[in-house]
């Protein structure tokens, strides 16, 4: 295995963790912080790919798309998942530039009152 695959799945591992962690303990954070927090931290972090940001960003779209789910908004839901590849490609160094910040801006219009 390749040591570039093996990083990947050492991070997909660790991500799992701590979003299983912040369902587990501190979802409500997130949804009580609401869209602000995780709209500023993905801006920042496409704009600037600095990895902690991104990350944290990561993170509370995972917690956010999973309400979504739980509340049926299936749009807002796959509208978050795409900031989501979005926010990984970013994090690979092989973000989208523009075109990722547009799909932000639609996943704030679509998911509002989230």
């Amino acid at each position: 295995m390749s040591l570039a695959r093996h990083s990947a799945i050492g991070l997909i591992s660790a991500r799992v963790v701590v979003v299983l962690a912040a369902i587990a303990s501190g979802a409500s954070e997130v949804n009580a912080q609401g869209f602000d927090r995780f709209n500023s931290d993905a801006l920042r972090c496409l704009q600037s790919g600095h990895r902690g940001v991104c990350q944290r960003a990561l993170d509370d779209a995972e917690v956010l798309q999973r309400l979504a789910s739980s509340r049926q908004a299936y749009p807002c839901q796959t509208l978050l998942l795409g900031v989501q590849a979005d926010l990984i490609l970013q994090q690979l160094g092989d973000g989208r530039g523009d075109r990722a910040i547009s799909d932000l801006e639609a996943a704030r219009r679509g998911c509002s009152g989230l």
